[in-house]
């Protein structure tokens, strides 16, 4: 006989009449921000205890949609994100629930994830770091930041147990910022709004939205497609309408406009490994146009319209390039285009550095930079920020030199000609730079974690998925995939960009403990 566990249920009923007037005050202050930014975070947060207390799923898409944007307070030198308070105060309803409840324990409430051993390896050895960390106030920040990340927010939306009515508003939430951000990325692109470092194609720039870094954006984006293809490829039918495929078509857009080369090949790994689960979970038959469309053939499209609307200039008046590309042309002043869209920028008028030291010509290509990684700016710095990190788990093996702690230690033993980087560009070395040998384990842990729950999950015979449970599983597998793939070059740990992949978590959390729960005897 089945035993059956009483699961999670989302905490506070969608009833849009009673959430009206706190989702009004929210408004109301996420307009006055940009008049007063002290006003109008106060104003958000009002609202937001509001609507904590009627409805945690909504509570949860207002996170989604604030999280990428660095709204906030400062608190004695520190800077403390709208988002983060956010999390404090549904962490707060979740553990006075569970006080008043009683049905489940703080531990299994917020710690009870299938990947629960390697998560608490991980914030032990972030504490531990405290005793060897280079700053203690940074390695603080960065544990409440994980604690928040990795169990405050996977908590919550774990919470929804999967139920459709629960899950709307957050995925409603998710694909609209996504959707939002990629036609800011977009016209960043088109009109080459942005950075002189970040040129591409002579007369745009790639697309970064609010994150202010590329690849950052792009990774957001990658997490977020195999959500938007999921639902709409084998979703109910509420999934699969035209705002499916809008929200598709901008979110492949968005990956290929931020040229983010960790992007684009965590997406195509992550549609692979979709395929690969989704035929061995249900049969080839799986493999058809309603996935194939959305999943490869539009990505594709999308490429091709950002490299042919890379090879004119449209904008109307000039480039705003931060960083001047002649010699006369002083940092932070316009930079007029060419007379003509198709006569490109000769090789000197662009930056310096972006161009071999060697030979002297633009090195550009992804391909031949892996042959001759001398010849291209970018690998280089990759390199060297490499050795950086290896140094720093060399020198400090044991504990690391603290969470968060290898921007600052890359400032204090810098390698020659290497700019200062915020993080090691790769989610091992980063571990395994702030928290010591035993962190570079933790990563490789918990990752297997993460990717072996997915599979079993969506793979199990114990009961079929129903197609919401099934679109969504593989959906957060896709995420799972994209962030450990383009983590092998990038560092996706930052607010905003990592809300997908903590989603993509709490799912696959619900789908292991169901499975779990009519195994039992």
């Amino acid at each position: 006989m089945v035993q059956q566990t009483k699961t999670p249920v989302a905490l506070g009923e969608t009833r849009w009449q009673a959430l009206l007037w706190p989702l009004l005050v929210i408004a109301v202050g996420a307009v006055s921000i940009f008049v007063s930014g002290v006003v109008g975070a106060l104003v958000i947060i009002i609202g937001y205890i509001w609507l904590v207390t009627r409805s945690l799923p909504v509570a949860l898409a207002i996170y989604v949609v604030f999280s990428p944007f660095p709204f906030g307070l400062m608190l004695h030198h520190h800077h403390i994100d709208v988002s983060d308070l956010m999390a404090l105060m549904m962490a707060v309803r979740l553990v006075v629930t569970s006080i008043r409840e009683g049905s489940e324990s703080l531990w299994q409430r917020f710690m009870g994830s299938p990947f629960w051993r390697p998560m608490t390896l991980l914030l032990v050895l972030s504490i531990l770091s405290l005793a060897t960390a280079l700053s203690h106030s940074t390695t603080a920040i960065k544990i409440l930041e994980y604690i928040e990340f990795f169990v405050v927010i996977v908590a919550v939306a774990r919470q929804a147990d999967l139920r459709e009515e629960a899950w709307k508003p957050v995925i409603a939430g998710l694909f609209a910022i996504a959707s939002a951000l990629a036609l800011m990325g977009f016209y960043q692109f088109l009109f080459a709004v942005g950075p002189a470092s970040t040129v591409v194609d002579h007369f745009h720039v790639r697309g970064a939205a609010v994150f202010g870094q590329p690849n950052a954006f792009g990774g957001f984006e990658a997490m977020v497609f195999p959500f938007v293809v999921a639902l709409l490829a084998y979703g109910p039918d509420w999934s699969r309408r035209w705002w499916g495929w809008v929200a598709t078509v901008l979110t492949a857009l968005a990956v290929i406009e931020s040229y983010s080369r960790g992007a684009w090949v965590a997406s195509v790994a992550a549609v692979f490994f979709m395929g690969v689960v989704a035929w061995v979970a249900r049969g080839r038959t799986m493999i058809n146009r309603n996935f194939v469309v959305p999943a490869v053939v539009i990505p594709i499209l999308a490429f091709v319209v950002i490299d042919l609307l890379g090879k004119v200039h449209v904008a109307p008046h000039f480039a705003h390039l931060a960083v001047g590309q002649h010699p006369h042309v002083k940092p932070h002043s316009p930079v007029k285009p060419p007379p003509h869209s198709h006569v490109k920028r000769p090789p000197h008028a662009l930056p310096r550095y972006l161009r071999s030291k060697t030979t002297g010509k633009i090195a550009v290509s992804t391909v031949t930079s892996i042959l001759h990684p001398k010849s291209n700016f970018d690998m280089r710095q990759r390199l060297k920020i490499y050795k950086e990190a290896y140094l720093a788990l060399r020198h400090h093996p044991i504990l690391g030199v603290g969470l968060g702690g290898f921007h600052r230690y890359s400032m204090l033993h810098p390698q020659p000609g290497l700019k200062s980087t915020p993080t090691a560009q790769n989610l091992y070395l980063e571990w395994g730079a702030d928290l010591g040998v035993l962190g570079l384990v933790a990563s490789i842990w918990i990752e297997w974690s993460w990717v072996k729950s997915a599979v079993g999950a969506l793979t199990s015979k114990v009961r079929k998925l129903t197609p919401f449970e099934f679109a969504m599983g593989l959906g957060a597998f896709g995420a799972i995939v994209s962030f450990i793939v383009h983590d092998w070059v990038d560092f996706l740990i930052d607010h905003g960009v990592i809300v997908p992949f903590l989603l993509a978590l709490a799912v696959v959390w619900v789908l292991a403990e169901n499975r779990r729960s009519r195994r039992a005897p």
